[in-house]
């Protein structure tokens, strides 16, 4: 399956779940599931099913299904109830909510299980509990990489819309490090400055992408000092 017909939570998670790139562990579930949510919030406002007020509320303009089951789930969501209020605390509603976290990250890894971009292997923590190890295809990984360097490091090529979306969520995670050196990142991040300068009007995406992020780590923080 090209890469290009994942979803952005779908290619989140391949590099978010990749424990051999990622010497130091894997980010916590809940963090992982957040920015994996996060990521579906972007692509729906990038295929123009959802608005980002600048009073910050949320609302869904479309709901016809996009064909990725994570995405779809988290747009079933929004529009049975949730279109309207901000995204802050939409956020950290899906940041408390563990159920609804495990549901969207579940129907997104299914696709990569099904298309063998991903394995699962069940596994009993101190021989009791019940656990499941993901483990990316490498050539999956590849790919992705490949693609990023390709659309944002290479000389004359022009960004895709996801891959810029996809390098902000990696980067704002702390997961881009471990596919790229230091004059790499920077590269990477000025790239994307540069991009948005150049096309305002088809990245303004970006822009409330990265209020999206920024929100996830208000979420974070206030959660963890309560």
């Amino acid at each position: 399956m090209p890469m290009t017909e994942l979803s952005l939570s779908e290619q989140y998670l391949l590099l978010a779940l990749d424990a051999s790139a990622h010497k130091f562990g894997l980010p916590a579930r809940q963090v992982m599931q957040t920015f994996a949510c996060g990521a579906a919030v972007a692509e729906l406002m990038l295929l123009k099913r959802l608005r980002l007020h600048e009073d910050g509320r949320l609302e869904v303009v479309d709901a016809t299904p996009t064909g990725y089951a994570g995405t779809d789930l988290l747009l079933a969501e929004l529009t049975a109830g949730a279109s309207g209020t901000t995204i802050r605390k939409w956020i950290h509603s899906i940041y408390s909510r563990r159920r609804l976290r495990d549901l969207l990250f579940e129907a997104s890894l299914r696709p990569l299980l099904e298309g063998d971009l991903m394995s699962a292997e069940q596994r009993k923590l101190l021989f009791v509990f019940a656990s499941t190890r993901y483990t990316p295809h490498p050539g999956a990984i590849a790919r992705i990489v490949q693609r990023i360097r390709a659309e944002l490091l290479d000389q004359g090529t022009e960004a895709d819309d996801k891959t810029a979306l996809l390098v902000m969520l990696l980067d704002s995670s702390k997961l881009l490090k471990a596919y790229f050196f230091a004059d790499e990142l920077d590269r990477l991040r000025a790239g994307l400055k540069l991009l948005h300068e150049r096309n305002r009007d088809r990245f303004g995406v970006i822009r409330q992408t990265r209020r999206t992020i920024d929100e996830i780590h208000v979420v974070m923080v206030t959660t963890a000092s309560m």
